[in-house]
């Protein structure tokens, strides 16, 4: 998906002429001279979900010099700047090079993004990131349990002694799998965890190394549409009961049934869901994160399938965020409603 542009109900040229009409903060902002700025973006492990969807990001930010004016359907990125989607070992490295100023901007889920905010859990030892903002939320990411089809595996609590990749990474959405299988009394040393991106977790699943796989994806997720279509997977649903649990140890996660036309199942599917959120250091240019916002309201207006979350962004649910948004962002959030230029993607 990084780098797809595909065409949009509102037209480019239309919606680009609103703004410029409508928006009088970007009136007021200086131009931005045309020299090359490299910016650097935390995007997880190839492979995952969140690689895929800083792509999209810094395709959607990138306007190198020389690229085509965007009101001839060029580039509608920040004049002079070069994103660069890198890869990390996930969303506490990507916090972690945050803070420390290697990383421009990086990619984490809101709950770990809010126990880097006030010092919490993995970031207990380094104390409050007060400095952490959001520049963007990403799209809900749902919960997905596979199994294979025939192997007697009807409930999440018959995982007990199977083999179950959950993740990439110890923290982050290892952590998920990890608390589901506990609300579902299979706890640590009762089965065999295995640290997979979802493309190598497919792969040990469809060679029969792994008996089940869990990874947040937005639905349809066309690895997991793979599983189901040429290696029997099914997908198991987390109960209304463990799904109230699982909210109530993690706030940030909320209810979210997985469509019956994301993978042609008989009936949907019940889960859980969280928000990735694309953070920034509150020092970062109030210039810079305007024109940064621009760039992407104008992407998302531009493509159907972009990965952002224009719902979370126009209701400001700091609840589904973890951290506040960068104040030049907010602004830039409230100038676009007052004005009520609102894509719906």
């Amino acid at each position: 998906m990084a780098g797809t542009i595909r065409p949009h109900a509102m037209k480019r040229r239309a919606f680009l002429a609103s703004v410029a009409a409508g928006v009088t903060l970007l009136r007021m902002l200086p131009a931005v001279a045309q020299t090359v700025r490299f910016f650097k973006i935390g995007a997880g492990p190839t492979g995952g979900t969140l690689f895929r969807s800083a792509g999209w990001v810094s395709a959607a930010i990138s306007n190198p010099p020389g690229s085509r004016p965007c009101e001839r359907n060029g580039s509608c990125g920040v004049p002079g700047l070069i994103a660069l989607a890198q890869s990390t070992d996930g969303g506490e490295a990507n916090l972690k090079s945050l803070r420390d100023g290697t990383l421009d901007a990086g990619i984490a889920y809101a709950d770990m993004a809010h126990d880097a905010l006030a010092g919490r859990g993995g970031f207990t030892a380094v104390g409050p990131f007060r400095g952490l903002r959001a520049l963007a939320a990403l799209g809900p990411e749902s919960l997905h349990v596979l199994v294979r089809r025939g192997a007697g595996i009807k409930s999440i609590g018959d995982l007990a002694g199977k083999r179950i990749a959950i993740g990439a990474e110890i923290s982050g959405p290892a952590d998920l799998a990890v608390l589901i299988l506990r609300l579902y009394g299979v706890r640590r040393g009762r089965y065999r965890a295995v640290f997979l991106n979802p493309e190598a977790a497919a792969g040990a699943f469809a060679a029969g190394d792994v008996d089940a796989m869990f990874l947040l994806a937005r639905a349809p997720s066309a690895v997991v549409r793979q599983m189901v279509e040429d290696h029997g997977a099914l997908l198991l649903p987390i109960s209304p009961r463990h799904v109230a649990a699982a909210i109530k140890a993690n706030p940030f996660l909320f209810e979210n049934d997985i469509p019956t036309a994301a993978y042609g199942a008989a009936a949907v599917v019940p889960t859980v869901a969280t928000v990735p959120v694309l953070l920034v250091r509150d020092s970062l240019d109030a210039v810079l994160v305007t024109e940064l916002s621009r760039a992407l309201w104008l992407a998302m207006a531009d493509d159907a399938a972009h990965p952002l979350d224009a719902a979370a962004f126009a209701s400001a649910q700091i609840h589904r965020r973890g951290v506040p948004l960068h104040p030049a962002a907010q602004a830039f959030r409230d100038e676009m409603l007052r004005k009520s230029e609102v894509p719906r993607g």
